[in-house]
């Protein structure tokens, strides 16, 4: 404060700073003093808004590990983010942190829009350490660039839950400072203070309407993006975001490019029922149609097997059972009929041996039947999948076979590659035995749990549905299995 009411002094003077004496900064040392300190208490949010606010909790200052302050301001619908969970944060975890550095804020030199300090600064890196403060609280440390003004800012993972708040930079080297070393308050402690100060860290109305305009407008259906962006309008009027993008969204719809409608997923979902249906007709009618040959050929042999031959001409014996040729009609004029055979006249029908013994002619042909046979089920059994929740191959996914598959940290013994030195090189197989899924521990260094770190070892175990199974005590990595 005396160093810039020594440029006020000289600034009123004409004078330039740099040349004020030291006799000139002692003489306005000893006549000037403090009169007044006032306290200006403000939240400025991206639109310019200003807000007085209220302290409600607040925590040790920097260095002891819980540089953490709950504010209060009066504001309806406010955007929230969602504090995670930051004991599951590990080694190597991408994340994202924002805020407002002053580095950014190069509107003093005039480069830059004075509004520019209001947009917030986005970098990301890994979580590169795990420490402690000197009280003894978790401390996180991230390689992302941060600098003065970045503190408080949310940290995030992937999953864009807060992880912590970042609170200090590393030392200087040779003094100079080092980016890529910041420090992170974790949300374990962060979460200590709010539930002190008996605030929900829960989503809002104005939150769930923004999201649902989020994934209309990256699905391209901006015509249903629209009404959403004004609903968060009414909801929270200062939200920095919904005005361009509705105003994006308006402009796509001018060029023709908003594909609002039935959702692509109904659709797919319209054109498999579709396809099921047709496979399903076809079905049946081949199905139809083989009985119905089969019928017709029963009733053909029934039939047939009826003597209805009549006997020879001129050689018939008495009593044998005659039946006249049925009547014929006349050809017409224009028609020559052929020289008849000599000899006696063919019956329509030739004679067969054993005319006076047992009728056997209406029994089947087998070698002309056709067999209707139901088709078996051959779809192979699903015995489900796992996927993984944490470490290197969070979000991956594989199905579980028969033969079952080994997780390890060496391709050439493991189907499944965590490449952790903390991970064994075979550690646990997973596969079906007495037709249940079970997973079996290959000995491991470090041991594998089923739902908590802190249970007893497993050896062999079934699963479950929703079982999940930890690698590790140190909790390398997680997979649930899914049925």
């Amino acid at each position: 404060m005396f160093y810039q009411l020594l440029q006020q002094v000289a600034r009123a003077s004409n004078v330039n700073p740099n040349a004020l004496t030291r006799e000139n900064v002692v003489f306005i040392r000893n006549y000037s003093r403090l009169t007044e300190m006032k306290q200006y208490h403000h939240v400025i949010i991206p639109d310019g808004s200003v807000y007085e606010f209220e302290e409600k909790q607040y925590g040790a200052p920097v260095g002891q590990g819980k540089d953490v302050a709950v504010i209060k301001i009066e504001v309806k619908n406010a955007p929230v983010l969602l504090l995670g969970n930051s004991d599951a944060m590990k080694l190597q975890d991408h994340v994202t942190v924002l805020g407002y550095p002053g580095a950014a804020d190069t509107f003093n030199s005039g480069i830059l829009d004075s509004k520019s300090t209001l947009e917030a600064s986005i970098t990301d890196g890994k979580i590169s350490a795990q420490k402690k403060s000197a009280s003894g609280a978790p401390v996180l440390q991230v390689s992302a660039p941060a600098t003065h003004g970045n503190s408080g800012g949310p940290v995030m993972p992937d999953k864009m839950e807060v992880a912590g708040l970042l609170t200090f930079g590393g030392d200087r080297v040779n003094d100079q400072e080092i980016s890529g070393f910041a420090f992170v308050v974790p949300s374990s402690t962060v979460l200590e203070f709010v539930k002190a100060a008996g605030v929900a860290n829960e989503l809002g109305t104005a939150d769930r309407a923004y999201r649902e305009g989020l994934e209309l407008y990256w699905a391209e259906n901006y015509s249903g993006a629209i009404p959403k962006f004004e609903e968060v309008k009414r909801l929270f009027p200062e939200h920095s975001e919904v005005n361009g993008l509705a105003q994006d969204s308006q402009q796509k719809i001018s060029e023709g490019k908003d594909k609002s409608g039935m959702p692509t997923s109904w659709i797919i979902a319209g054109v498999l029922v579709s396809l099921f249906i047709i496979v399903a007709i076809m079905v049946i009618a081949v199905v139809v149609f083989l009985l119905m040959r089969r019928r017709g050929k029963a009733q053909s042999k029934s039939h047939s097997g009826t003597d209805r031959s009549p006997a020879p001409m001129g050689g018939a014996a008495r009593g044998s059972a005659f039946k006249p040729e049925p009547h014929r009609p006349t050809p017409s004029p224009s028609y020559s009929a052929p020289p008849a055979a000599s000899g006696p006249a063919s019956p329509p029908f030739a004679p067969r041996a054993g005319i006076g013994g047992p009728d056997r002619s209406a029994t089947a042909d087998l070698s002309r039947t056709v067999a209707i046979v139901p088709e078996g089920d051959t779809a192979p059994i699903n015995h489900g999948s796992i996927k993984f929740v944490s470490g290197l191959l969070a979000g991956q996914k594989f199905d579980i076979t028969p033969d079952g598959s080994c997780i390890g940290r060496d391709s050439t013994l493991s189907e499944i590659v965590i490449t952790d030195p903390r991970i064994s090189k075979r550690h646990v197989w997973i596969g079906v035995k007495d037709g249940r899924v079970i997973i079996t521990d290959q000995n491991s260094r470090n041991g594998t749990f089923v739902n908590d770190p802190k249970s007893q070892r497993v050896t062999e175990t079934p699963l479950r549905q929703g079982d999940t199974v930890i690698l590790g005590e140190s909790d390398v990595a997680r997979f649930e299995y899914q049925k």
